[in-house]
């Protein structure tokens, strides 16, 4: 499940604020809103890009361990490390 309080807190670390975090991601502020009051939680592809504009691991936002958007968010990121290591 998404971890909203380390979101939150990584936004504020940063010195974001919702409207600014919301900027960068091209999403609009109520929907970042909505994920920090637990009304709604990011789609897979979303947390993705969270945790680019975050500058944190994806698996930082996701605090269940043994669930399926955990090991769905594993397997993301495991592409994600091969894709950068290619690159490089």
């Amino acid at each position: 499940m998404f971890d909203r309080h380390f979101f939150t807190a990584r936004r504020i670390v940063l010195g974001l604020s919702v409207e600014d975090l919301a900027d960068e991601m091209v999403i609009a502020a109520s929907t970042i809103r909505r994920w920090e009051s637990g009304e709604t939680c990011p789609s897979l592809r979303m947390l993705v890009i969270a945790s680019r504009h975050l500058c944190t691991p994806l698996l930082s936002l996701i605090k269940d361990e043994n669930t399926e958007e955990r090991r769905k968010a594993e397997a993301v990121a495991g592409l994600l490390r091969e894709d950068i290591a290619s690159a490089a």
